[in-house]
């Protein structure tokens, strides 16, 4: 039997001209299947490739045709393995509502931006910093909140007016979105306030550290990274000599004192208490029968409870007191008081600032020689008494200091007391 013979079809197609012209044969198979046979010339040879799709065989004629005119050589034109990663990616980038050559635009220039880091990497990092999820806030606005916040937790007014007052001037320089503050925005404003030294402007970096914890606390910044606030530079604090006072300075100032001070110098200076904290007590905290100032976790400046010796003189200073209710000091500001008391006792210099607590501390460490038992007393760490509070006196200073008695005649006839005194027991 006769071997069946390729049958030619009508529609034969032609694509370019001359030497660059490529035809394409469509037959029938003797198997039956429809065969497309793309024909064409180059470098003295006739070439020959089939493809089963008349649709293909266009593009890829089209393309040899493309090649001759230009000069291109062999190899050039595209495979149908070429054709099936194309149409691969053009489905890809479909879904991203762009076409193929824009989208791989889009990924050389973003390949040339990353440089050696993964672009992977790189839009994880993106991704976990960006800072237009957070809720937008102002500077201004988290400083109102921050001071609000201060205001809820019962901290003492004096602290809340110093925060408010800080970040009033630091709000009024740094403006804008509290996200986009930078370490040289925080940097260039401490900076600014020439007239301040270092002390003070570490005290106003404080506030501004502890308003940014509070807006990451709140979700306003990012909440694994540090604050530009934290970042910001310190200022380096001169080692200042503490001033105490002298056992005979110290009974001048108490025999001159009025009655509404008294107390205050008196607890400051045999019990070391700070006077922000003395504000806060009441005479119902002094412990008289067990022998100690009870300083309530609400009224620490640590936020720690603490127990003060109440020692025998203090008790005697006191004494007209024992007593009394309320509020131990009944003014609210006492600076004045004390510069007053101090021109008046003739103090040289006049009033020194903590100097109630750097005499106690001093004279309380040269009494018992235990720093130890003095910080846990004055609420303090050792290494802040050995840096900064201890002045070196001499047991007999110690011995004189603790030793400071009222006169015989307590209290003065001209006070005239006007005590609220305890309601007696039933």
């Amino acid at each position: 039997m006769e071997p069946k013979k390729r049958r030619k079809t009508k529609g034969t197609v032609i694509i370019g001209r001359g030497a660059a012209t490529v035809r394409i044969y469509p037959i029938i198979r003797k198997n039956g299947y429809p065969q497309n046979t793309v024909c064409w010339k180059e470098g003295g040879r006739r070439r020959t490739r089939c493809f089963a799709c008349m649709d293909e065989a266009k593009m890829v004629a089209q393309q040899i045709s493309v090649r001759l005119t230009n000069g291109w050589s062999l190899g050039d034109e595209v495979t149908r393995r070429d054709i099936e990663i194309l149409r691969h990616c053009e489905g890809v980038v479909r879904q991203y509502g762009v076409e193929l050559v824009a989208a791989v635009e889009e990924w050389a220039s973003a390949r040339k931006t990353a440089g050696p880091i993964p672009l992977a990497d790189a839009i994880r990092f993106y991704a976990a910093n960006r800072t237009d999820l957070f809720p937008s806030r102002t500077v201004a606005q988290v400083a109102d909140e921050f001071v609000e916040s201060l205001r809820c937790k019962g901290v003492s007014d004096a602290y809340v007016r110093n925060a408010k007052l800080h970040l009033k001037g630091f709000t009024a320089k740094v403006s804008g979105e509290i996200a986009d503050v930078t370490v040289a925005n925080i940097n260039g404003y401490l900076n600014g306030l020439k007239t301040l030294g270092p002390v003070s402007r570490n005290g106003i970096r404080r506030n501004i550290v502890t308003m940014f914890g509070f807006a990451k606390r709140q979700g306003y910044l990012h909440p694994d990274r540090k604050t530009a606030a934290e970042q910001s530079e310190t200022f380096k604090e001169h080692e200042t000599e503490i001033q105490i006072f002298t056992p005979e300075e110290m009974g001048r100032l108490l025999v001159t004192a009025h009655a509404r001070i008294l107390p205050l110098l008196a607890i400051g200076a045999f019990a070391g208490i700070r006077s922000a904290e003395i504000h806060r007590l009441e005479w119902e905290d002094i412990k008289w029968e067990r022998g100690h100032i009870e300083i309530a976790g609400k009224k620490a400046k640590t936020a720690a409870r603490r127990l003060v010796p109440l020692t025998d003189n203090l008790k005697a200073w006191l004494a007209p007191w024992r007593e009394a209710t309320g509020p131990i000091v009944p003014i609210s500001d006492s600076s004045g008081a004390l510069g007053d008391v101090a021109v008046k006792a003739r103090i040289p210099g006049g009033w020194r600032q903590n100097g109630l607590r750097h005499s106690f501390i001093s004279y309380r460490v040269a009494e018992t020689g235990d720093v130890p038992r003095t910080a846990l007393e004055a609420g303090n760490s050792p290494r802040m008494i050995f840096r900064h509070y201890r002045e070196v006196v001499t047991g007999d200073d110690a011995k004189a200091w603790f030793s400071i008695m009222p006169p015989e005649v307590w209290p003065p006839a001209e006070w005239r007391l006007r005590i609220r005194r305890r309601p007696e027991a039933a």
